[in-house]
């Protein structure tokens, strides 16, 4: 969990950096970067290591995987990025191609313009969908007993919280070095990655073969050589369940509302920070204090995982995102009509306004990374083995997809409809009311899945007393 979040958090912090910071971009890139980049190769990556599933297993499909991430880092690292001035389109290209073109594609051109920055921002995309989502908490889910759920999937964001404030120190150390910034990182990556498949080799080799840690009766769950469905098939079971279907719909409300909250707030750091660097430091930050919320937030979310039922640990999420986002786009209504000098008692309304985002962007991850995530994995537990591992890898890597493409879909067309001239504060007025609704719907199938979750607990009860 340590190097997989570690991994993922250097890469998030130096993808958004990047992109909003690339020639002739803005934060309203990432949108079209999301819908048209990140949603068809995450789909393509499921289809992929699917087959990859069948024909080698989980165990070399995992090698296979982080191998393939590993190497791609140090190839943008080692070879791409110190070559992007001969490389990637000049900055009048960029600019004479957004003139010239349809307004369409007015933000596409600085996206194919620096193409390798492009690709880095999918590759990492896909790291947090597939490796995250996918291989460590379905490996997770095999090897934790039932019993012991509430116990360790807290004490698994923990752990994963620490690699956030040390991916951010590290982020600050490697700014201190302008011009090997990029190296150093990619080589924390290259170092993590293999430390990360060192890990899973010994576990294997070293643990689930001990009878003192994993029982006979236990280890078929890991080794079992049962073929997965297609891909095809893996998603067609949330649209036959409406257990998995309620799932989902929790999954894509995340990915809207925070994508709508995200793009806008980035493009207010860019707007503030005026530098790369900068910028890149205040992406650690978001990583040094997400790190720090978690482990606090994880400490109390284990009491309320324990002592609360599912729905009132469930629901945390869309309330914080709901009272915190509220705060944040209010500012930015204050901004619009009073200018970005204007002043509330002694803060700059842009200042207060970064700052307050930062928070907030922070403390929805740490509440998804304690509570949020706990809570979506615990759903996965009570189903049958068929519908935990399709079920789960179709909603986690391509329904979380989606629905971070979807608040990406709402910002093309509020562009389109606005202009690609108007920056997303002054979409500020259609952006609230949205972020409203989509947590509306959000509490309303918490509620719904919840019975549903509280019922299947019951039957699954009931049937081992019956056993008994």
């Amino acid at each position: 969990m340590f190097c997989v979040l570690f991994i993922y958090s250097l890469a998030r912090n130096l993808k958004d950096t990047m992109i909003v910071n690339a020639s002739g971009a803005s934060a309203a890139c990432i949108s079209y970067l999301k819908v048209y980049g990140a949603l068809p190769f995450a789909m393509l990556s499921v289809v992929v290591f699917s087959r990859m599933l069948e024909k080698f297993g989980s165990k070399k499909s995992f090698y296979f995987t982080i191998s393939f991430f590993i190497f791609f880092y140090c190839i943008f690292g080692f070879l791409l990025h110190p070559l992007i001035p001969k490389i990637h389109a000049s900055e009048d290209w960029v600019s004479n191609m957004q003139e010239t073109s349809p307004k369409i594609f007015y933000d596409i051109w600085p996206l194919i313009g620096n193409w390798s920055v492009s690709l880095f921002y999918i590759v990492s995309e896909i790291w947090g969908g597939l490796v995250i989502n996918s291989l460590f908490w379905q490996f997770a889910n095999q090897i934790t007993k039932k019993e012991e759920v509430k116990r360790f999937y807290s004490l698994f964001s923990c752990i994963g919280d620490v690699a956030l404030i040390f991916s951010g120190f590290f982020t600050k150390l490697s700014i201190q070095f302008e011009s090997f910034k990029v190296k150093i990182q990619m080589l924390g990556i290259l170092v993590v990655g293999i430390l990360l498949m060192y890990l899973y080799y010994y576990i294997h080799k070293k643990v689930l073969t001990d009878s003192k840690f994993y029982t006979p009766i236990e280890k078929p769950s890991i080794t079992s050589k049962k073929k997965p469905k297609s891909f095809l098939k893996s998603f067609a079971c949330i649209f036959k369940s409406k257990y998995l279907l309620l799932t989902s719909v929790l999954v894509i409300a995340y990915g809207v509302a925070i994508n709508i909250f995200e793009v806008t707030w980035k493009e207010q750091g860019k707007l503030f920070y005026g530098s790369e660097s900068k910028f890149n430091d205040m992406m650690a930050n978001v990583s040094i204090a997400t790190g720090i919320l978690t482990i606090f937030i994880t400490l109390v979310g284990g009491n309320i995982l324990r002592k609360c039922k599912w729905r009132t640990a469930a629901l945390v999420t869309p309330f914080s995102i709901f009272i915190l986002g509220s705060v944040f786009f209010l500012l930015i209504i204050f901004e619009n009509y009073n200018g970005i000098n204007a002043k509330i008692f002694i803060f700059n309304v842009l200042e207060l306004i970064v700052w307050i985002g930062l928070f907030q962007d922070a403390v929805s991850k740490s509440i998804k990374y304690s509570l949020f995530d706990s809570t979506k994995q615990m759903i996965y537990i009570p189903l049958n083995e068929e519908l935990k591992t399709t079920g789960q890898m179709a909603i986690e890597v391509v329904i979380g997809r989606f629905g971070k493409s979807l608040g990406s879909i709402i910002i093309i067309m509020l562009r389109g409809v606005f202009g690609t001239t108007v920056p997303l504060r002054g979409m500020v007025n259609v952006l609230f009311p949205t972020l409203l609704v989509i947590t509306g719907v959000w509490v309303f199938s918490v509620i719904k899945l919840s019975k549903k979750y509280e019922n299947l607990k019951n039957k699954i009860k009931n049937k081992s007393k019956q056993v008994a």
